[in-house]
């Protein structure tokens, strides 16, 4: 028989004080009540943000909401909802002008590839947007202590351009 070859590597302390979530919100199994909850606060969300309804839009951001945004202008991490409102008021503007001219109740969002993820106290949602390249949609929620789903993060990225066809033509 083999020697047994044991390697034992050292690793340092690293704090994780600003890091560490509170007990509420540690990965673990979500109650059923939390995944339908989340559910539908992600739908009344998505709703209000087809037909550009801004305070019932505005109303699920988190104070702290950090977003990536899928502009080309926007490269950075947007943080805080201040900032994020800021971002979204003329796309909104535009889009409500744009709905009334052309006499529509709404932008026609139809979510696909639906995800939720729940665990206890959060939860992602994640889907796709578009057609034949649809754009990545991921919501990260947080249940407060009011029973409220509030959106801590949200990441939205154009797909990838698709790959060259085999042969390299």
């Amino acid at each position: 028989m083999k020697p047994l070859l044991v390697i034992s590597v050292a690793v340092p302390a690293i704090s994780l004080g600003a890091c560490r979530m509170p007990p509420s919100t540690q990965w673990a199994p979500a109650a059923a009540s939390d995944s339908a909850g989340v559910h539908r606060a992600a739908w009344a969300f998505i709703a209000a943000f087809d037909s550009l309804q801004w305070t019932p839009f505005t109303s699920y951001f988190a104070d702290d909401v950090t977003m990536f945004f899928p502009f080309g202008n926007t490269p950075r991490r947007v943080d805080g909802r201040a900032a994020v409102e800021a971002r979204f008021k003329p796309f909104f503007d535009g889009g409500v002008t744009a709905l009334t001219q052309a006499n529509r109740k709404s932008q026609g969002l139809q979510p696909r590839d639906w995800a939720v993820q729940a665990f206890r106290g959060g939860a992602v949602v994640s889907f796709h947007l578009g057609g034949d390249r649809p754009s990545r949609r991921s919501l990260t929620f947080r249940k407060t202590e009011t029973g409220e789903w509030k959106i801590v993060h949200w990441h939205a990225s154009p797909a990838p351009p698709a790959p060259p066809p085999p042969g390299g033509n």
